[in-house]
């Protein structure tokens, strides 16, 4: 045989092995995700519940709980681990309805937490009823296609809602579906139909697994007994999220811990934005079985609760006259046994074999830092409601002063007889609050002014843009109107000579806008001074 012919003949048999090593090597299905790093998880979910129109926090302390410039400072922060942002619950709107005077403010905020969400990596989210304070159309037209609006069991008129999304992740096949049971006193929003959640997600299980999701993700926005027990009725999903269906006010809620369903890890953050919980999937072997790698994770969210319960208790205790050195001192002793058995329950090691997670609650604070280009559109909107706000209030007055009554005069009244009072309190915060504002383009928004003027909403006080003479924390706040009192001095009654210590607290130093250990007593040593018993 020739030379050259016999070289062909030997390079067709070679190639002819490789085939067929590389067939005897071939498993039938999609090829398992290429394994990452031991100690770097192979996807992140970054998992968000309730944000209900939360930009930011609203408070006078410092590094309050929130502020979507500071998630997405953190998130931008944390590397290149694969990370897929989702979300459960009401996400556009602090209340189910938007109040008419306040309608234009909501659905800018509303706009600029949508592209917030954006920045943060946000892709879909299961909607609560305060989502459909807009028209279902306004709501489609301002998500768009990113997020995606999954709830596959809501029909709004005719169309049903997307019921499953697929999205790859690293090297991960990632299966989400979203369920809502979106209602206030029991009604769905005109126009909505909501049916069962059960089977909406049993058929996107179906789905999803035709479509070779290798890990399921279920968003709920339910309420939460419900959502364990769709969780046992539908034990198909890797991970829930679970976001309320409605929620009311800017009261925050507390931590739930993660828990377990079956081998489905039901995962509900704080509400507002103040935290959210990441779970780190560290997946072996192409296995899709997850152990939890912190098995004493409950126990050590028990004692940290039971921990900042007994510090509040002594720190209120060390206030108040009369208290018990002894009792102190058992307290501080039960305090320091508490963080020993936190500090004992260390941080879990990965398990020797398989595949597992790690879920942590991520608090929300200012030293994050502040993404820029967040930061740059929350001034905007501020810039914009206020420009809009001084013309459409402008014409709004105070309600009259009833006859026999008083109405307020402002601080520089009072300073013409009161002047070592004066002088100390325009020394104060309070003195400065209405300014505070101004420097961030908040003096005429409606989530702010009224706890920074005097006499906001009450006959012969002030309103959104009518302030001259009552912008701050002024005497008649803490004293009320003084014009009668100007009148007549000598009667007592025309006044509230010493006004109580507990008024700050349902006015506006109330949680949220103060942190949960928060103490009058303590903060008023910074109020009082010459003429107010200091």
């Amino acid at each position: 045989m020739p030379v050259p012919l016999r070289n062909a003949l030997f390079r067709v048999i070679a190639a002819l092995f490789l085939v067929a090593g590389g067939l005897a090597g071939c498993r039938c299905g999609p090829a398992p995700p290429a394994e990452r790093p031991v100690n770097q998880p192979s996807l992140r979910l970054v998992l968000l519940s309730s944000v209900a129109g939360a930009l930011e926090p609203c408070g006078c302390v410092k590094d309050m709980l929130g502020g979507v410039d500071h998630a997405a400072a953190y998130l931008r922060a944390q590397g290149e681990t694969p990370s897929l942002v989702l979300g459960a619950g009401p996400m556009l709107f602090m209340d189910p309805r938007l109040p008419e005077d306040r309608a234009a403010q909501d659905r800018w905020k509303a706009e600029a937490l949508i592209q917030s969400f954006r920045d943060l990596g946000l892709r879909a989210w299961a909607p609560g009823m305060n989502d459909f304070a807009l028209a279902p159309r306004e709501l489609f037209a301002l998500a768009g296609k990113d997020p995606v609006l999954l709830a596959g069991n809501l029909r709004v008129d005719a169309t049903p809602l997307a019921r499953t999304a697929l999205y790859t992740v690293g090297n991960v096949r990632v299966g989400v579906a979203g369920v809502s049971r979106p209602a206030l006193a029991g009604d769905p929003p005109p126009g909505v139909h909501v049916g069962d959640p059960v089977e909406a997600l049993r058929v996107a299980v179906r789905e999803l697994s035709e479509q070779g999701a290798a890990l399921r993700v279920a968003l709920v926005s339910l309420p939460r007994g419900e959502a364990l027990r769709v969780a046992e009725l539908v034990p198909d999903f890797h991970v829930m999220l679970v976001g309320k269906p409605v929620d009311q006010g800017e009261a925050n809620d507390p931590v739930i811990p993660p828990t377990t369903v079956g081998r489905t890890l039901v995962v509900q953050a704080p509400n507002h934005l103040q935290a959210f919980y990441t779970v780190d999937l560290f997946v072996r072997d192409g296995k899709f079985e997850f152990a939890n790698a912190d098995t004493a994770s409950d126990e050590r969210a028990r004692l940290e609760r039971r921990a900042a319960e007994l510090t509040r208790r002594i720190a209120t205790a060390e206030k108040l006259e009369g208290a018990r050195k002894e009792d102190l001192d058992a307290r501080r002793r039960d305090l320091a046994g508490l963080r020993a058995q936190i500090n004992a329950l260390r941080a879990p090691a990965a398990p020797p074999e398989g595949s597992y997670y790690k879920a942590a609650l991520v608090e929300v604070r200012e030293k994050h830092g502040s993404d820029p280009k967040v930061a740059a559109r929350l001034s905007e909107y501020y810039r914009r409601v206020n420009e809009h706000n001084r013309v459409a209030f402008r014409d709004r007055k105070p309600p009259p002063v009833p006859e026999g009554k008083s109405g307020f005069v402002g601080a520089e009244q009072c300073a013409t007889c009161h002047y070592d009072e004066h002088a100390f309190w325009s020394k104060t915060r309070h003195a400065s609050a209405y300014e505070a504002l101004a420097h961030q383009h908040k003096e005429f928004n409606l989530d702010c002014v009224s706890c920074h003027v005097t006499g906001y909403g009450e006959p012969g006080g002030s309103t959104v843009t009518f302030v001259e003479g009552l912008k701050g924390v002024q005497c008649e706040v803490c004293h009320g109107p003084g014009s009668r009192h100007i009148e007549n001095p000598a009667d007592a009654a025309r006044i509230t000579r010493t006004p109580p210590v507990t008024l700050c607290g349902p006015k506006c130093h109330h949680v949220p806008h103060v942190k949960p250990d928060w103490d009058v007593h303590a903060a008023w040593k910074h109020i009082i001074g010459p003429g107010h018993g200091g």
